[in-house]
Order: structure tokens, then sequence, then C-alpha cells
């Protein structure tokens, strides 16, 4: 059994840096390439190649409504879509290695050189607005871009056990843990990052993420939940292992609404 460690909050005036440091998502990265089509059907990929990419507006429907999420045991805090991939990086941020910027890049709403034709997201937090943050982002391509994007993910997955980003904001050090799958959608990658980061005014802590990706055909539906802890103790920092069995309900009904929206 995983133990539970109680946060240790940042100052106030770090969180908004640190935040900004740990979810901020690189540019760069390598191209997709072999590889891209296993674990699929023949099938299954020619149906999803004839469908056209979703709109924004397709892919904000495809979200869950505030009543839906309120069934999950979730509420819905805020959220957006955009025609088109994002501007470019104003920020500067740097991942090294390049090609481990995939593993951030997929669960941002705003990540240049990803090259989405649409993107939608929202915001949720636990009924009780406590907890850590639930962030979903819709992203849309055609069906063999969406297979190569999820290949450069997995290959980063496999390959970044440990990755550094910097910006303006300050630095962090990653480490990368690969999870079991669910069984959702065509393709599911699943893993845990965890951050150690320190501001250019000196604060330091630790950020943890857990990210689902599934691909839909054309529409990659990623869930990430993240939190923002204090310093912790190398002992409990080994115990801190956080799963994601309770958005595993919710994280079903958004893959479900995506699947009916984009045909599959």
């Amino acid at each position: 059994m995983k133990r539970h460690i109680r946060r240790g909050g940042l100052p106030a005036a770090a969180l908004l840096p640190v935040l900004a440091l740990a979810v901020a998502c690189s540019g760069t990265g390598e191209p997709a390439g072999a590889g891209e089509d296993a674990g699929r059907t023949p099938a299954a990929s020619e149906a999803g190649d004839r469908s056209a990419p979703l709109t924004a507006g397709g892919l904000k429907a495809a979200l869950l409504t505030e009543a839906e999420a309120e069934a999950a045991g979730f509420t819905v805090t805020g959220g957006g879509a955009r025609t088109g991939a994002a501007a470019d990086d104003a920020d500067g941020d740097a991942t090294e290695p390049a090609a481990c910027a995939a593993l951030r890049k997929v669960r941002s709403e705003e990540a240049p050189g990803r090259g989405e034709s649409a993107a939608a997201w929202s915001m949720m937090y636990g009924r009780d607005g406590a907890g850590a943050l639930r962030k979903t982002v819709l992203t849309s391509y055609p069906a063999k871009t969406a297979r190569s994007r999820v290949a450069e993910l997995r290959r980063a997955v496999d390959s970044c056990d440990r990755f550094s980003v910097r910006n303006p904001y300050g630095a962090a050090s990653f480490t990368t843990e690969t999870l079991p799958v669910p069984d959702l959608g065509e393709e599911v990658v699943r893993y845990r990052l965890l951050g150690r980061t320190q501001t250019t005014a000196g604060d330091k802590g630790y950020a943890y993420s857990l990210v689902t990706a599934v691909r839909v055909g054309g529409v990659i539906a990623t869930v990430e939940t993240s939190e923002l802890l204090g310093p912790l103790p190398p002992a409990r920092l080994a115990e801190f292992e956080p799963e994601p069995g309770p958005d595993e309900p919710m994280i079903a009904a958004l893959v479900e609404k995506v699947s009916g929206s984009a045909g599959g």
C-alpha cells in the first residue's frame, strides 16, 4: 500500500513561477519516425484515415460537460478551445534531451510545434474543490499525424528516464516512470513525472504529474493530474507514488465521448 504524504506548501509568491516551469512546454523535439504503426490493426487505421480532423467546436463538444464531470466526481473550473496550432514559444523553454519535450507537449494546451488542427481543454478538481488539478487536453490531427505523435510520445517515455527543463522562471529536473495502461481507445500511453524545481528567486520544491494519453482516430485525449509539493525528505519522497485510480471512471467517460465525436 502506498503511503500518503502530507503536502508541504510552497511560498505563495513561488507558486506561479514554479507552476509555469513545471507545465511549460518546449517547442523543440525530434520528428516522429519508424514504429508509428505498432499495435494497430490495418482496418482501424484505414477507418481513422478517412475521418477529417475535428474542429475546435467539435473538440470542445467532446469535453466533459459540467454535469458529466460532476457525475464522475469532479467540478469543471475553466477551459477553452482554439483553431490551429499554438503560437511560437515566446518564453524560450528548453528541454534536454530535446526528444523528451514530447512528454510535456502532449499535456499542454499551448505547445508550439505540435501542429494540431485544433485544440480544446478544461480544468477540474474534485467535487469538494480540494486535491490536485486535473487537466484535459484534446488535440485534433489527420489520423496519420496523430499516430506519429503517439509514437513520438512512446519513444520519449521509453528513453527519457531523466530530463531537464529551463526557462526564464528557473530550472527543473524530471524523472519518468511508465505505468500500466487501461483498455481505452486505439492507443494508450501512461506515465508519471516527478520534477525537482528551483525558481530564479531560489525557491525549491517538487512537482508531479500523472499523464494518460489516449488516441481515438485523429484525436489525442490527454488527462493530467498535477500538483506542486514543498520540499520533501528523501525517505518520504521515495514513498510518494501517486496512482491514477480515482480518475479512471472520468477518463473512461471522456474517451467514450471523444470516440462518439470522432466516429470511433
